[in-house]
């Protein structure tokens, strides 16, 4: 007797048992972002400004003095550059894997085209790490816009079918595209609202970075209660 269809049965099962602890695990390893920034600003020989450099500065391949769309100067000299740009290309990486691996957990049109849309964002966060800015700044800046309103679409659209089955993380998500939206007001205001350049792109931007990382949070959490409970999270209708 053939063992090919117990064979194929236990591979699905794998898969289905893998794909939601790899999707989980990979939005939940973007918050290394955070910890990685922080060491490179650290090393900046002049003192990094959280309030008037840009985050890409951290990125920038070589030490001057450097003006922004507004006619303001800062000087810049960020020895950890390489490390920076790296992380920006693992975050996105792992932005993509994780929207793709989330699209193979839950149904629905609408939600597969929003994990779409987030994976394009993750393409998009990679390619920030690939074009520095003061070596690329026009395709820095579009591929950050870019990536920006792709990931608020993509946000949008996912939003019905989270608030169906996770409504906790409903409310974290609609709550993160309102601020970070407040932050793109504030980021391309004349003057920022006197709240600086570099407040108000995090505000816009890291903000998406910790939504990231709360979904891998909550989606883990909702793992865990599913296997203590007998059930699988990434079929269920569950509504915490």
């Amino acid at each position: 007797m053939s063992t090919l269809p117990v064979v194929a049965v236990a591979r699905v099962l794998s898969h289905r048992v893998r794909l939601p602890w790899l999707t989980a695990g990979c939005w939940l390893l973007t918050l290394l972002y955070f910890p990685v920034s922080i060491a490179v600003a650290r090393a900046w020989p002049s003192g990094y400004s959280w309030s008037g450099n840009y985050i890409s500065d951290l990125g920038i391949t070589r030490c001057g003095l450097y003006t922004d769309r507004d006619g303001m100067s800062r000087a810049v000299c960020s020895p950890g550059h390489a490390v920076q740009n790296l992380m920006f290309v693992l975050t996105g990486l792992l932005t993509v894997v994780g929207a793709l691996g989330w699209a193979g957990m839950w149904s629905g049109r609408w939600f597969r085209a929003g994990c779409v849309l987030l994976a394009g964002a993750g393409l998009g966060i990679a390619g920030i790490g690939l074009a520095p800015w003061d070596i690329r700044s026009q395709a820095h800046d579009t591929i950050a816009l870019l990536q920006w309103f792709l990931q608020l679409a993509g946000m949008i659209l996912i939003l019905p079918e989270v608030t169906r089955r996770l409504r906790s993380l409903a409310v974290c998500t609609a709550l993160s595209v309102v601020i970070s939206v407040i932050g793109g007001v504030f980021l391309f205001a004349s003057g920022h609202f006197g709240l600086g350049s570099g407040v108000s792109e995090r505000i816009a931007f890291d903000t998406l970075t910790v939504w990231g990382g709360l979904v891998g949070l909550v989606l883990m959490l909702d793992l865990g209660s599913g296997a203590r409970g007998g059930r699988h999270p990434e079929t269920d209708g569950s509504s915490r």
